[in-house]
């Protein structure tokens, strides 16, 4: 049926269900954040403002209202309804538990408050709150709009709320602030800093709705919201995304995956984010990147991947015996992906990734050739696709879908976003829905300690949660962890023989939202100079940069300076490969914007090779990481 037959709406919900906004040291500017899953790719220089601060990323809600059947009718708008939206998030970090690893593992241990020494009453002091706000209207902003907390009695800012044109809600989250009320108080780690604060928040969204002609309000659905880091490579989808990980702890309950994968859905995808990654770690540059032994895209390749005939079986066995088997039976260190798992640096198999048994299912089913042949199919197509180009009754899946495609889904260590609690079904109380916790329903008290038996528990911080919830397991401030999460972990001075199977590359954590090598801009121009002998080309396509190389001084220095440079760091962008050498270059690149930092080229290397986290080996990348000297 193309037209409704029942256009009378008596509930409505709020889309995206989990929006996901971003902090960015810009004084006035920010962007929406993506509303599909292959929006348009934006022109360099889109994600900074003119001083060069990073744009904050806004995350956008839009009312539907659906009939009595459950189907969408249409968006509702300021026009046709009166609208009042709420907002209530808060940050917890500084007085929750602190991050020893996953809880739901089998390695998982006990962990201890942080800031144990503030007891009873005075541990409010650590929540930054500012309450349920709310507002309505068209285009409305301003200074009473403004969500400001405390912070021991110092005043912190974690957003702002404004409406669009169309009356839709527009939550902007914190401007990257971090800091700690304690002069001479810098970080001393990566997760866990004492006295410390950042502006990252979560909470619920909710909305009073009454329809023009109408007397009462319809019941709202409500959604919720989460403000995180930057997005350091907008254009490059984390190998295994934060939908994923949701999709597969939904799977039988909430939404069924597929009988039979797409290629073009739930293969090609998977493959070609391995491939993506080349451009923020060089270890994945020379397993999956051009011209690269799994290099997905070479034409003869492809025309295998996509092949569900037998003459193409052994190629599709042989790689889905390289992926980890999700069962962790037993370790699996040379298995794709080549990135460090929720139990990093242990002996047990979950110390690197595995993807989750719904994908791997996938892989399974491909393999053995039982897939859906769909290619080709407009995959190149959609990346140009806005919302309004997709029917009324898609949009709310896709307004769904976006936010978390762009968030990674692993390693959960603690992770980017969010991390592994969002994969207990305890927390959700249908697909893309938190399940809140009442006014009326305050959390119990867990005690000194947290143990994995009170998290399990059917009244444990995994059930109904509160503003703040969900990102107070996350490192506080997010930039200690962001800086500390690079690629090359062995103890400090030990060169690694390439005997021992290991390299400097890998295993990595989040490259696709905290680069590790990347191609300069310098490096690019050098590429795309048709003057310059191919070999000089080829040189400087080949090269890459340490990406945080503009932070200077051992491990902690560089973390402390991360907390206040972290806008000058190169945004990841997308650029056009040169013409004239189709068959040697790719014709899509992605290039590190030109970095904030003096005289970066001069820092000397030596410098970068030092990386880690305390409280994990502190690491030197052997000397082959210091990319620009590779042969």
């Amino acid at each position: 049926m193309d037209k409704l037959q029942d256009q009378q709406i008596v509930k409505a919900r709020i889309h995206p269900g989990i929006g996901v906004a971003r902090v960015g040291n810009s004084a006035e500017e920010y962007f929406l954040g993506p509303e599909v899953p292959f929006p348009s790719f934006e022109a360099p220089g889109f994600y900074k403002d003119a001083t060069g601060a990073i744009k904050r990323q806004a995350a956008r809600f839009r009312i539907y209202g659906y009939n009595a059947a459950g189907e969408v009718v249409r968006e509702i708008k300021a026009a046709d309804a009166e609208i009042r939206w709420h907002v209530h998030v808060a940050n917890k970090k500084a007085a929750w538990y602190e991050f020893y690893g996953a809880m739901d593992i089998p390695t998982a241990k006990p962990t201890p408050l942080r800031n144990a020494n503030y007891t009873g009453a005075a541990r409010q002091g650590l929540v930054i709150d500012p309450g349920r706000r709310g507002i309505q209207g068209m285009s409305e902003q301003g200074p009473e709009y403004e969500l400001r907390g405390k912070f021991l009695g110092a005043e912190v800012y974690l957003g702002e709320l404004r409406t669009d044109e169309e009356g839709r809600l527009i939550f902007l989250g914190g401007r990257g602030v971090s800091d700690s009320p304690f002069p001479n108080n810098p970080l001393p780690t990566y997760a866990d800093n004492p006295g410390w604060y950042d502006d990252i928040s979560d909470g619920p969204v909710t909305a009073n709705v009454k329809l023009r002609g109408e007397r009462s309000e319809i019941p709202v659905d409500p959604a919720w919201v989460v403000t995180a880091p930057p997005n350091f490579a907008p254009d490059i989808i984390s190998f295994q995304t934060l939908h994923d990980v949701m999709f597969d702890t939904w799977a039988t309950n909430y939404v069924t995956p597929a009988a039979k994968p797409s290629f073009m859905d739930d293969i090609l995808p998977l493959l070609l984010q391995l491939s993506d990654l080349q451009w923020v770690n060089y270890g994945f540059f020379l397993l999956f990147g051009t011209s690269a032994p799994n290099d997905f895209l070479r034409n003869e390749y492809f025309a295998q991947l996509a092949d569900p005939s037998p003459a193409s079986s052994e190629t599709r066995a042989l790689i889905f015996r390289q992926f980890r088997n999700p069962a962790f039976v037993h370790p699996e260190n040379h298995a794709w992906p080549p990135i460090w798992g929720d139990a990093a640096f242990t002996k047990d198999p979950r110390q690197n990734m595995a993807i989750t048994n719904t994908l791997y299912g996938y892989l399974l089913q491909w393999a053995e050739g039982n897939f859906t042949d769909d290619f080709p199919r407009g995959l190149l197509n959609q990346l140009s696709m806005k919302l309004d180009f997709y029917p009324i009754a898609k949009q709310p899946n896709l307004l769904d879908r976006a936010p978390l495609h762009f968030c990674a889904g692993g390693p959960f260590h603690p992770g980017c976003e969010m991390t592994w609690i969002m994969r207990h079904l305890s927390l959700y109380r249908e697909a893309y829905r938190i399940r809140p916790r009442g006014e009326n329903d305050p959390e119990p008290d867990y005690g000194p300690l947290l143990d994995p038996a009170t998290v399990n528990h059917f009244n444990g911080p995994l059930n109904a949660q509160g503003p703040g919830d969900l990102t107070r397991w996350m490192a506080v401030p997010w930039q200690g962890d962001s800086a500390g999460c690079r690629n090359g972990y062995y103890p400090l001075g030990q060169e690694v023989p390439f005997s021992e199977g290991k390299d400097s590359f890998l295993p990595t954590f989040w490259p696709a939202r905290v680069p590790n090598h990347v191609l300069t801009e310098a490096d690019y121009e050098t590429v795309m100079d048709t003057t310059q002998p191919l070999e000089a080309r080829l040189q400087a396509f080949r090269t890459r940069a340490v990406w945080l190389r503009g932070l200077q001084g051992e491990y902690l220095q560089q973390t402390n300076q991360m907390v206040h440079d972290f806008g000058k760091l190169g945004i990841i962008e997308r650029r056009p490969g040169p013409i004239d050498q189709p068959n040697i270059f790719p014709q899509l690149m992605f290039v590190e914007s030109t970095p904030g930092f003096a005289a970066i080229e001069q820092v000397p290397k030596e410098r970068n090779a030092r990386v880690g986290k305390p409280g994990r080996p502190l690491g030197k990348v052997a000397r082959a990481a210091l990319i620009q000297d590779l042969p």
